[in-house]
């Protein structure tokens, strides 16, 4: 080789390499979201609706077609509707408003009945996870988000600025500085890896069956069903086009790898169940453990954990998809925030306090229902006569809410905070009932009365809270926890976080240092 062709080829590396690093800055990420599971792309359109424009990979070539988690929880509906995308999840599920629990012979062990229990979607919405991901997706793409398939994350490192991402798509290397990174990637993240984290906790007993298929068994109409036999259990989820998400536990003599036809699922679920339940067409099926399991910190600063990267719960209780749905919801207003410059660095720290309360209660929960089950399963054996205790209207409706995950708090939170009297009503940390009335993705102050220092408030806090007189939208004082009047302050998410009551000097400059905690004082930039 010539000198010359030497030395057009440094020049042609040199561009080359000029080129690589210049996409490289065009493609840097602010935050990187690993994962396009329900989770990843909920973050993806939380972000985008706060501002900001993530970046979302995934490392599968192609959406899947199976259906996974599938009833979405009404608490999660109403953080859907916040978000603009209620309308479309509404029209392509099916709602579930009672569940049936049976023993042997099909007889009505319990039933309960989503009515009542102080929502605004007092039901479940069933849909199938592919088709919930294809409508986050789509949405995406109508804001000129594309998802990257195809693409793995195979190292994350910390680096001076941030994080340092290396992507592999297709035999391509590329590198890739991040500010943040959203591990939404499911329970073998590499995100989790790269914190040194694992997923605590156990395994229950046994092994199961997931389908996804019809059924000639008479149901009721909007009703789930869980059959408990000395044998086991079946639990039908209904589906749209008259379609099931059946759980079944295997048999322990069962120990083969390969997948069961439609006849031998057909009939396990008639052993279990005791009739023929004509399983038909079968779709989708696939066998699985169930988990009890949390990762110990769910954020170090820069990466945070979503979904069931972070958590594995048993999916008797259908709380899973939702947490990761949550989850989202919770870290995308704080990122967008602090990436404004609204807010202090420091309030991305919060996401694993309050993520962290809610995920262990959902663990709990779920367990409480995944143990009745195998109690239940138990009291059949030799041919016991399973029953479950009946409390007060109460209990049982405190229960049913708390299975709709709609006591969620985040009370114990540093962003949580109270001056003045204890009241009745939801407390600080708790859902505002009433939050699917609010508009925007700003804080509200909503005002029940008179108080002083809102002009100071507004003109400190002018483009971060909204202040509303609760008489101009008919908020009511007692459902919002301030019956002789006072104020509160609901979060972008809707959850109250700070209460004064009544609304008098004091408690109002205890608001004030409240918002100062966190929130940048003056901002002027609009969000």
């Amino acid at each position: 080789m010539s000198d010359l062709d030497s030395c057009v080829g440094n020049i042609r590396a040199t561009l080359d390499e000029q080129s690589r690093r210049i996409g490289e800055a065009a493609h840097a990420p602010t935050v990187l979201i690993v994962g396009a599971g329900p989770g990843g792309l909920f973050a993806a359109c939380e972000l985008l609706r706060h501002g900001v424009r993530p970046r979302v990979v995934e490392r599968r070539l192609a959406p899947h077609r199976e259906a996974r988690g599938t009833a979405l929880q009404p608490a999660v509906l109403e953080m859907l509707e916040r978000g603009g995308l209620i309308e479309p999840f509404l029209h392509a599920g099916v709602r579930i408003r009672d569940i049936q629990l049976l023993g042997p012979g099909l007889r009505e062990i319990a039933s309960e009945h989503f009515a009542d229990t102080g929502c605004a979607y007092e039901f479940q919405c069933s849909l199938p996870q592919w088709r919930t991901e294809a409508i986050l997706r789509e949405h995406l793409e109508r804001l000129g988000l594309e998802v990257e398939l195809g693409t793995e994350v195979t190292s994350i490192e910390d680096a001076p600025d941030g994080l340092r991402v290396t992507l592999d798509t297709g035999g391509r290397t590329e590198t890739v500085s991040a500010a943040y990174v959203l591990g939404a990637g499911g329970g073998h993240s590499i995100t989790r890896h790269s914190m040194q984290e694992h997923l605590t906790g156990e395994t229950y007993d046994g092994r199961y069956f997931v389908a996804d298929a019809k059924v000639r068994l008479p149901c009721p109409p909007e009703c789930g069903r869980l059959v408990i036999g000395p044998a086991g259990f079946v639990l039908l989820s209904p589906l749209p086009d008259d379609r099931w998400l059946i759980f079944v536990n295997r048999d322990e003599a069962d120990t083969r790898r390969e997948l069961p036809t439609e006849a031998e699922l057909g009939a396990l679920l008639n052993a279990r169940i005791g009739t023929d339940v004509g399983l038909n067409d079968l779709r989708w099926v696939s066998p699985f453990n169930m988990h009890k399991r949390v990762v110990e910190h769910l954020s170090d600063g820069r990466r945070f954990l979503l979904g069931d990267a972070a958590h594995l719960s048993s999916p008797l209780g259908g709380e899973g998809l939702n947490s990761s749905l949550m989850d989202a919801a919770d870290i995308a207003w704080k990122l967008a925030l602090v990436l404004h410059g609204a807010a202090k660095p420091s309030l991305v720290g919060s996401y694993a306090t309050e993520r962290g309360l809610a995920d262990r209660h959902v663990l709990e929960v779920s367990d409480e229902v995944h143990s009745l089950v195998m109690g239940l399963v138990a009291m059949c054996h030799g041919g016991g006569e399973p029953s479950v205790p009946q409390g007060d209207p109460a209990q049982q409706r405190a229960g049913v809410r708390k299975r709709l995950m709609l006591d969620v708090s985040y009370a114990g939170s540093p962003l949580i905070g109270q001056a003045g009297a204890v009241a009745a009503g939801p407390s600080p940390g708790e859902r505002f009932l009433s939050r699917h009335r609010l508009s925007g993705t700003g804080h509200h102050l909503i005002v029940f009365g008179t108080a002083p220092r809102l002009d100071h408030l507004r003109a400190r806090w002018e483009k971060l809270v909204s202040i509303v007189d609760a008489t101009n939208l008919h908020f009511d004082a007692t459902e919002a926890g301030v019956p002789n009047g006072g104020a509160i302050l609901v979060r972008p998410d809707g959850f109250i976080g700070f209460r004064a009551a009544p609304a008098n000097e004091t408690t109002m400059d205890a608001l004030d240092t409240h918002l100062a905690t966190y929130l940048v004082p003056g901002f002027h930039q609009a969000v």
